[in-house]
This record gives C-alpha cells, sequence and structure tokens, in this order.
C-alpha cells in the first residue's frame, strides 16, 4: 500500500498542536468521551470506564497504521493537555474520499476551538490524503456543528433516514459535502 505519509502528522494552528493520541492521554480522552453532552451526537453511549478511551485510542491507532483513519489529538500549547480529537475516518483511498468527525470538551464549546483546528485539517485533506471529497454525517438536531461545516462551505445533501441506531433507538444523520472544487472556488 503506497503512504501518503511516512510518520504521523503534526500540525499546528495559534492556540493548538494536533498530535498523534498516545495511551497517556487517556485520562485527558476520557474527560471528553463520558460527558453525556459531549457524546449526544456521536452515535455511541457516553464511556463509563477508562478502559473504553484505551481501547477507542488503539483503535485510532490501528486505524491510522491501517491507512483507514487519521485521528489528532487537540492540545493546548500551553501544557499539552488534550482537549479533544478531530480527523478523519471512512477513508477510501481509492474513492477519494472520506469523512470528518470531531469533539471537544464541553468547557472548550464555543470559543472558536473547531473553527481554528478545521482550518487546519481540511487543506490537510485536500493537499496531502489527494482527497477529492469530504463528508460529514451530523445529527439533525446537533444545529452547531451543522452551522461550523456550513462555515467552511460544506453542502447539505440530505437526511440518511435511521442511519444509526444508538442504545436501540434509530437516528437520521444530515449528510454533508465538501468537494476539492469547492474549495478552489472560494479562492
Amino acid at each position: 500500500m503506497e503512504e501518503i505519509y511516512s510518520e504521523f502528522p503534526q500540525l499546528e494552528t495559534k492556540r493548538f498542536i494536533l498530535r498523534n493520541i498516545e495511551e497517556e492521554d487517556a485520562a485527558d480522552l476520557h474527560e471528553v468521551y463520558s460527558d453525556p453532552e459531549v457524546v449526544k451526537f456521536w452515535g455511541a453511549a457516553p464511556f463509563t470506564s477508562i478502559e473504553q478511551t484505551k481501547s477507542l485510542i488503539c483503535d485510532f491507532q490501528k486505524g491510522y497504521r491501517d491507512q483507514m483513519t487519521i485521528r489528532w489529538g487537540i492540545a493546548e500549547r500551553e501544557g499539552n493537555r488534550l482537549i479533544g480529537t478531530c480527523g478523519y475516518h471512512n477513508w477510501a483511498k481509492k474513492k477519494f474520499r472520506t469523512e470528518i468527525g470531531y469533539e471537544i470538551r464541553k468547557s472548550k464549546w464555543r470559543k472558536g476551538v473547531m473553527k481554528e483546528v478545521l482550518g487546519s485539517i481540511l487543506p490537510f485533506a485536500f493537499q496531502h490524503m489527494k482527497l477529492n471529497r469530504i463528508g460529514a454525517l451530523i445529527h439533525p438536531d446537533n444545529h452547531g456543528s451543522a452551522i461550523l461545516v456550513s462555515k467552511f462551505g460544506f453542502h447539505e445533501e440530505g437526511c440518511l433516514r435511521d442511519y444509526q441506531c444508538v442504545d436501540g433507538e434509530f437516528q437520521d444523520l444530515v449528510m454533508y459535502s465538501l468537494l476539492k472544487k469547492d474549495i478552489l472556488t472560494q479562492t
């Protein structure tokens, strides 16, 4: 398999370092994934044990090794503490597409964190991952996320009915997309 990058690509923004997630980050990330409000639209129940968080970190690392996923830890420049994650999953290299995902600690909501972070990872996807399309699956009630991706030029494509099942309840998701040509027409 042709590698697009030989080692985990670290990115930097004004306030954050987007870096590889290690097992030592489990306690910080457990605060994120165990918060019911943070994971409300994530598609899974809040974590109840640190082992679940460690398992997720292993999944992120395996996904990176298999070049199916790239998930950055969002670390504050001061202290290097993770406040969340962001990245791409369901990466179909031969189809030139992926899906974006992100979550951050509730205390960091509405402070421009994800706007700053997406401003770094979106160009990375088109320039270095050689993608043509980035999808975003968003719960219809997650208005903040819909507004965020719209600011970056994502287009709403439509509702995927009963697309996921969480705790025995089927939920719709709305598909948004950003194409490489959308970015080129914005500049």
